[in-house]
């Protein structure tokens, strides 16, 4: 989600990322931040030009826009 990381939580994404990365392992990180965005920590793992390929994907988001997802939550049949 977009909320933030607690300590803990950061603490094993790091561990994990890390353990992948130094076995040389494939990971799949998908994000709608812009590198720049992204935490150094993570970044320096994501962004290494020796072990990584970077895919930048240009879309429109797939939710469409907040007023689009709004007009669908109106229209929805209550429960």
């Amino acid at each position: 989600g977009t909320e933030s990381a607690t300590p803990w939580a950061r603490e094993k994404l790091f561990q994990l990322l890390n353990f992948r990365y130094t076995a040389l392992m494939p990971t799949v990180i998908t994000t709608t931040s812009e590198p720049k965005q992204i935490d150094p920590w993570l970044r320096t793992r994501m962004m290494d030009l020796n072990r990584c390929q970077y895919l930048a994907i240009t879309a429109p988001g797939y939710r469409g826009s907040r007023s689009q997802q709004e007009q669908r939550a109106r229209k929805a049949p209550r429960r």
